[in-house]
């Protein structure tokens, strides 16, 4: 286990926290809060409003699919913390996936409305986030009102790799989408016969395949390259 001390020593060494602004790392410091979870309970669930940004200290959480009866871990990690939540704060939507505690976890937890009401008053601070998300998806991450600024193959692949990479480098074979969750018009600017035809584009490319209402992916790294725009260009 660990106390207030060790997991400010782990925040002032990760990478991604460290190289914040430091009004940044004062503002979420002021608002993060320690959450122990036992064994087998839930962080969060699907459909739950989104609820902000989290750092996995210690223990080991498994992700559930719902719609696709799958679940899956995050790949072991070197150093610690495990960041995630983030993408709800580009994907407009509610919690895709049920959390759980594998076994005794300690969490620091940043709820998502001081998240928001930080970058409202803050943009700049933005760059923070799309640079946590980014290491994720394995491009750079526009501000999310910059995505219907890209052309429209390249807009909805992104759209599919965030909604499949957003948790980062997961011990799972499968990767699927619900398409209900691709269409959103807020984030996409797109109506649904367009995303319809893209979608199969994609599929005759072999980069997906679409079964009625959901979307699996077969190909991340072709994906990945379909996304590719100067808005999004690969991370080094």
């Amino acid at each position: 286990m660990t106390n207030g001390t060790q997991w400010r020593s782990w925040l002032d060494n990760d990478k991604w926290f460290s190289g914040l602004p430091g009004s940044l790392q004062d503002s979420l410091l002021t608002v993060m809060r320690q959450r122990r979870v036992t064994p087998g309970k839930r962080v969060f669930e699907s459909g739950a409003p989104a609820c902000g940004l989290y750092a996995l200290l210690d223990g080991s959480i498994r992700f559930n699919d719902p719609d696709s009866q799958q679940q899956w871990r995050p790949q072991p990690m070197p150093v610690r913390p495990y960041w995630f939540g983030e993408v709800s704060l580009f994907d407009d939507l509610p919690r895709q996936h049920d959390a759980y505690a594998e076994d005794q976890i300690i969490l620091l937890h940043i709820p998502q409305a001081p998240l928001e009401a930080l970058l409202q008053a803050h943009p700049h601070h933005w760059r923070g986030f799309t640079h946590l998300l980014g290491r994720k998806l394995g491009l750079t991450v526009p501000h999310p009102d910059e995505v219907t600024l890209m052309p429209t193959d390249e807009r909805v692949a992104f759209r599919l790799l965030l909604l499949t990479e957003g948790y980062g480098d997961m011990n799972r074979s499968v990767r699927v989408v619900s398409i209900r969750d691709v269409l959103s018009r807020r984030r996409l600017g797109l109506a649904p016969e367009v995303v319809d035809r893209v979608i199969a584009q994609f599929a005759e490319r072999g980069i997906l395949r679409r079964d009625h209402d959901s979307i699996c992916i077969l190909d991340t790294d072709r994906l990945r390259k379909a996304a590719l725009h100067r808005l999004t260009p690969l991370l080094a």
